[in-house]
C-alpha cells in the first residue's frame, strides 16, 4: 500500500507547487500610458550641493541603470522625453559606527540626501516630488588608506543603487 501512496503524494506535492497561488511579480508594468507602458524619460546629471566630488554622477548613473533595467522606461534625449527626472544631492555625511580600543574609527555609515522630482515635459507639471530622500551604506576602514578609499567608493555605489531601487518602488508604480 505504501508504494502507491508515496508516488501519489509526490505527484500531489508537485501539482500544488506548480499551481502556485496566482500571484506574480512583474517588472514589465501595465500596457497603459505612453509607449504601451514604457515612459520615455530623460535623466540629466543631478546637481551636487555638497563638497563630496562626483557623488552626483553615482546617483545619476545608478538611477539611469535602474530605469533601463526595469523595462517600463526608455531613456532618451530631453526633446523626445515624456518625463524629466531631475535631482539635487543636498547632503553627504560620514557617521562613525564603531571604534577600537584606542578610539580609532573602524566603520562608517555613509549617508546621502537628495531632492528628486518627475516632471511632465509637455505640461511642465510636477508629477512626483520628494525632498530629503535619504540612502545609506556602511563600510569598514583599515590602516591601508587605498583599501579604505576603495571601500568608501563601493559604499557610495551601494547607497546609490539603494536610492535608485527605492525610486522605482516609490515612483514608478504611481505611473
Amino acid at each position: 500500500m505504501n508504494r502507491f501512496i508515496y508516488p501519489f503524494l509526490a505527484i500531489a506535492l508537485i501539482a500544488i507547487t506548480l499551481s502556485g497561488c496566482g500571484y506574480t511579480l512583474s517588472r514589465t508594468g501595465s500596457a497603459s500610458g505612453p509607449s504601451k507602458g514604457r515612459h520615455k524619460a530623460c535623466v540629466p546629471m543631478f546637481v551636487n550641493d555638497t563638497f563630496e566630488p562626483l557623488i552626483e554622477e553615482e546617483l545619476t548613473a545608478a538611477l539611469s541603470d535602474e530605469l533601463m533595467t526595469d523595462g517600463r522606461w526608455v531613456l532618451t534625449a530631453r526633446g523626445d522625453a515624456d518625463l524629466l527626472v531631475t535631482g539635487r544631492v543636498t547632503g553627504f555625511e560620514l557617521v562613525p559606527l564603531s571604534y577600537d580600543a584606542k578610539e580609532r574609527i573602524l566603520e562608517y555609515r555613509l549617508r546621502i540626501r537628495s531632492d528628486v522630482k518627475v516632471t511632465d515635459v509637455k505640461t511642465d507639471k510636477v508629477l512626483w516630488k520628494d525632498s530629503g530622500v535619504e540612502t545609506f551604506a556602511d563600510y569598514r576602514v583599515t590602516d591601508d588608506i587605498t583599501k579604505s578609499k576603495i571601500r568608501k567608493g563601493e559604499a557610495v555605489r551601494k547607497a546609490a543603487k539603494g536610492f535608485a531601487e527605492d525610486f522605482i518602488i516609490r515612483v514608478l508604480d504611481t505611473f
